[in-house]
């Protein structure tokens, strides 16, 4: 029966291409049709599979870095932070720089609390816009009693995690693989010329034609 040309690729067969590339750029693979050329462009398939293979070594290690990092720090900041509730003295009003406190619409209020030391403090801290005067508000204070942001979150060191091993990965691939575009364009090129220079002297012998 004649194979069906609609058949599905056999599983590996990408697997047998990549090692048999890896022959041929390592001089291997002897066989008779195998031109220098193909020998380049092999060399150029296995030096980019070997640079996005690097690529993902290194995505994982900056991934990890950045988690341990983060983590540290998420840490550190749940130790040295912590949550007390404040008093507003003032109407809440519009603020047009961007909110750190998570609330829409945020707005800035007066307000007094007393910090780790139950000594009293007295700042501007960000609520829902319209809180008014006397309202109790949640905010987050450092080991002196200052207003700060929040702690990081889990989800803030996975974030920061997935972002920095995607982005090394991202940027190390990309670079891979204009690298390999560039080389097999000049491959191609270079392959071109020389087939050209050797079918003029080959053709006049094959058609007849007396050469130029």
């Amino acid at each position: 029966m004649a194979h069906d040309l609609s058949e599905p690729r056999r599983q590996g067969t990408a697997r047998h291409g990549l090692w048999r590339h890896l022959r041929r750029a390592t001089g291997r693979d002897t066989g008779p049709l195998v031109r220098p050329a193909d020998r380049a462009h092999s060399r150029l398939v296995t030096g980019c599979a070997l640079a996005v293979v690097a690529a993902l070594v290194l995505a994982a290690l900056a991934a990890w870095g950045t988690w341990s990092a983060e983590h540290r720090r998420a840490l550190d900041d749940r130790q040295q932070r912590r949550q007390v509730t404040a008093t507003t003295v003032t109407r809440a009003a519009a603020r047009t720089s961007e909110s750190g406190s998570g609330f829409a619409d945020a707005a800035l209020a007066e307000a007094i609390w007393k910090g780790p030391g139950k000594a009293p403090h007295k700042g501007v801290v960000e609520v829902p816009l319209g809180t008014p005067a006397g309202s109790p508000v949640r905010i987050w204070v450092d080991d002196d009693g200052g207003v700060t942001r929040s702690p990081r979150t889990d989800t803030d060191v996975i974030m920061a995690t997935a972002l920095a091993g995607t982005s090394v990965f991202a940027l190390l691939s990309a670079a891979s693989l204009g690298v390999f575009t560039l080389g097999a364009r000049r491959l191609e090129r270079r392959t071109l010329e020389t087939w050209e220079a050797e079918w003029s002297v080959v053709e006049p012998r094959w058609s007849g034609r007396p050469g130029t």
